[in-house]
């Protein structure tokens, strides 16, 4: 049996990557594009190339869920336990969530005073996470992927390079361009064209 690494007559199929870091975020310019909608799109993108052009492909995202539809013949690298583990997001998860809640426990179980308490450190820790946190990390978050993914990428990149890389996502981006520094005959696009012979 020929696998789809192999390809037909022990050629090497080619390679196509396509990054998702996070598919809620789409290069559509259409806001009004849902979450639905646009994993659909990287699935069927996926599909297409391993079905009609004999691809390996790859798929790279920082989502966990989502993805129950992927052909099993997609490569599906999830970056999402990695970048919890990152020191950014883990330092304020220790800092805003889980050293307060050590704090306030004792006193948390001194009856109602302590249940006001702990619902005072609930809000205090949601308001910080999300009006203070989150506006930062969001722009922090494409670096961070990127550098996350370093580790986590295919092994086999330099043994079998990609020669198309989608950008499906704005959170991809930073990735992108590492990748393309890496692998310069590789065609970086944000097109979805579904041909490995298209123009980027």
């Amino acid at each position: 049996m020929i696998s789809v690494e192999d390809g037909v007559d022990g050629v090497r199929a080619p390679r196509v990557m396509v990054l998702a870091m996070d598919p809620k975020l789409s290069m559509d310019p259409d806001p009004s594009v849902e979450p639905k909608r646009q994993y659909a799109r990287i699935i069927g993108l996926a599909r297409h190339f391993v079905e009609e052009e004999s691809a390996r492909v790859d798929v790279v995202t920082a989502e966990p869920g989502g993805w129950e539809k992927l052909d099993e013949r997609v490569r599906l690298h999830r970056l999402d336990a990695a970048e919890a583990r990152h020191p950014l997001p883990w330092l304020e998860h220790m800092l805003v969530i889980r050293l307060p809640r050590v704090a306030v426990r004792p006193v948390a179980r001194l009856g109602r005073p302590g249940a006001r308490l702990e619902r005072a450190r609930t809000s205090a820790s949601r308001t910080v996470h999300k009006r203070l946190f989150l506006p930062f990390y969001r722009h922090a978050r494409p670096l961070v992927l990127a550098r996350v993914a370093r580790r986590r990428l295919p092994r086999d990149l330099a043994a079998a390079p990609p020669v198309r890389i989608i950008v499906m996502d704005r959170t991809s981006v930073p990735l992108a361009r590492r990748l393309a520094r890496l692998h310069p005959d590789a065609v970086v696009t944000t097109r979805q064209d579904r041909s490995l012979r298209a123009r980027p």
